[in-house]
């Protein structure tokens, strides 16, 4: 059976919910109505006659008809018979929120055989157990035993192997970047990380994928070197792994955060294609950090067509300039934000109509007397999706800063606060894209 009950069920169930709040019971209904989830909602309580306005019943026997999808957050012993009962019933979607199993070994252990084996016999799939749930930002569903906040869906979409990271994902979310759908799958008693994978490489509100694995296993490699080839797969990749997990076309982060820093090029730069890379900037110490990143991360500098060197030297560089690219504009006649915005305005349009440029790396120092507005200077290029166009802004005055990150948001250019880390995402852009074309 698909998976997609799971994520955009039309009607559920909750066995453990909770009139209590602070309870996980009571959180998951929190989130179902701040949500705004337009599917029923069927409560099971041996004793509450109603919950958050709910109605609630007494057994799952009683439930008016069939939910497509159930969620268990009992005391690991009663999850066995909650299981049974719903099978009964007909329910063949289960999500398990309750701990106490194969993490414990044990009699954990034996609860979660047994569980696997009810599954089977009855035709059941289950997430879990021992999962702090599921999130669906397009469908506004959660399962989550911890606050999802109603924010808007995106277009990344993220599996996680931490309950804590996956969770916190609901509540917390990295500048520029919005989420689709967020799981954590707990023991994978059932439904496993390849699954998901291959459901998010067919989900049409899913653009990029990424991932937190603690556990790579050869399966998961097999599937990410599949789905890769549709997707990109941005994930952290364990030291141990990284070799193989690259050769199959995993995107690798070296650090929790960026592989958010990393998914976010993929949604707002259109597709690459090649490698040369024009920067412009006013100092010669970050444009340096620049360039000296560029090779190790696959990158060269471009050459700039005789014409697109023309323009430059007319209307952008100094006088006293010592290359074209990168573009060192500094100093400007006057400390002026009309003449400095001017310059980049110009610079990013020319530089866009030269065949032999790829990608425009903007590196951004502004002091409140030079700035400009970005959004006027930037967005009409940007929206023409010709190139992708990269901003590392590194020492921008805090009295400007929020107009800066707002203006380059809003003109869907991607925002990196280290040159270093703009130049990384821009490889792996590159990288991704040269792959895709090497593979058709």
């Amino acid at each position: 059976m698909g998976l997609e009950h799971f994520f955009n069920p039309k009607s559920i169930v909750i066995l453990g919910a909770s009139g209590n709040p602070g309870k996980f019971g009571n959180q998951i209904i929190k989130n179902i109505v701040e949500l705004g989830y337009k599917g029923k909602v069927f409560l099971v309580h041996p004793t509450r006659n109603s919950i958050l306005n709910f109605p609630t019943f007494n057994n799952v026997k009683d439930l008016p008809e069939v939910p497509e999808t159930a969620i268990v957050v009992l005391s690991s012993d009663l999850v066995i018979d909650a299981v049974e009962e719903l099978a009964r019933k007909g329910v063949k979607h289960i999500i398990l929120q309750s701990s106490g199993f194969s993490e414990y070994n044990g009699e954990g252990k034996e609860r979660e055989e047994l569980l696997i084996r009810i599954a089977k016999e009855n035709n059941l799939r289950l997430i879990g157990p021992n999962t702090i749930g599921l999130i669906n930002f397009g469908e506004r569903f959660a399962t989550a035993l911890t606050p999802v906040r109603s924010f808007k869906a995106g277009e990344v979409s993220f599996i996680g192997q931490s309950g804590g990271l996956s969770g916190g994902l609901g509540w917390w979310q990295p500048n520029d970047l919005r989420f689709n759908k967020i799981v954590h799958l707990g023991n994978t008693c059932d439904v496993n990380e390849v699954e998901i994978l291959r459901f998010l490489v067919q989900d049409s509100s899913t653009k990029v994928i990424t991932a937190y694995f603690r556990k790579v296993t050869e399966e998961i490699v097999n599937a990410i070197k599949e789905v890769s080839k549709r997707k990109p797969v941005v994930m952290h990749c364990p030291e141990e792994k990284r070799k193989e997990l690259l050769e199959a076309g995993a995107i690798c982060a070296s650090f929790y955060s960026e592989i958010f820093e990393l998914a976010k090029i993929f949604i707002h730069s259109p597709k690459t294609q090649g490698n040369r890379v024009a920067i412009i900037g006013p100092s010669s110490g970050a444009i340096d950090l620049a360039v000296r990143s560029l090779e190790k991360n696959g990158l060269k500098l471009a050459e700039p067509s005789a014409d697109t060197v023309k323009v430059l030297k007319s209307k952008v560089l100094n006088e006293r300039a010592k290359t074209v690219n990168p573009v060192d504009y500094w100093p400007p006649n006057h400390l002026d934000g009309v003449e400095v915005g001017n310059k980049h305005k110009t610079a990013v349009e020319t530089l866009l109509k030269d065949e032999n440029v790829d990608i425009i790396i903007l590196v951004l120092e502004i002091m409140k007397e030079i700035e400009f507005d970005v959004k006027k200077a930037f967005k009409k290029s940007a929206e023409q999706g010709l190139k992708p166009i990269i901003a590392a802004c590194i020492q921008i005055e805090n009295e400007s800063y929020e107009r800066i990150i707002s203006g380059l948001s809003e003109s869907n250019i991607p925002v990196y606060t280290e040159v270093e880390r703009a130049v990384k995402a821009a490889g792996a852009l590159v990288r991704y894209f040269t792959r895709i074309k090497e593979d058709f």
